[in-house]
């Protein structure tokens, strides 16, 4: 048997692996700081549920350990519970793909054919997108509004943010 060896194509010998280490670089402040912002609030609740606290008296809590953890899993109503819960996520989802996959398969079909309001529909089905934007603009405005807005009071000043 014979051996063929072959040289690495261009780019192939440490330029791609400078790119990717380039890349993960790049992201990792992104990704830091996501993992942090998720990562505490999961923690700290955790941390939380290991303690047994009376919401009257706060500072009289006690460590229990895994005993609230027990005492959900043996109860019957935590059970049925998360069985209404996969039971509704369940159908949801599967009348919500099988609807969105028809209402897909339609449009395909209707717009592929030079349907007269083909313009019509699609700026239809762009309107909630749309709307969603407008709103989080006016929010945003009405934050900053000089008269209105909250967002002056917060910091003191009298500033016309939009003006």
């Amino acid at each position: 048997m014979s051996r063929l060896d072959t040289k690495p194509a261009d780019g192939a010998n440490g330029a791609d692996a400078r790119h990717e280490r380039l890349a993960w670089l790049l992201c990792a402040p992104a990704v830091l700081i996501m993992l942090l912002v998720t990562a505490y609030p999961i923690l700290h609740a955790v941390g939380l549920s290991l303690y047994a606290y009376d919401l009257r008296f706060p500072e009289r809590s006690a460590f229990v350990g895994l005993d609230n953890y027990l005492s959900v899993l043996g109860s019957s109503v935590w059970w049925l519970a998360l069985c209404n819960t996969a039971l509704i996520t369940a159908c949801s989802v599967s009348v919500e793909l099988m609807l969105g996959m028809a209402i897909a398969l339609l449009m395909h079909r209707m717009l592929g054919q030079g349907w007269l309001l083909r313009g019509t529909l699609r700026s239809a089905m762009l309107v909630p997108y749309a709307i969603i934007t407008v709103v989080a603009a006016l929010a945003w405005r009405f934050a900053f509004d000089p008269v209105v807005g909250f967002v002056n009071p917060w910091l003191g000043v009298e500033q016309a943010w939009l003006a």
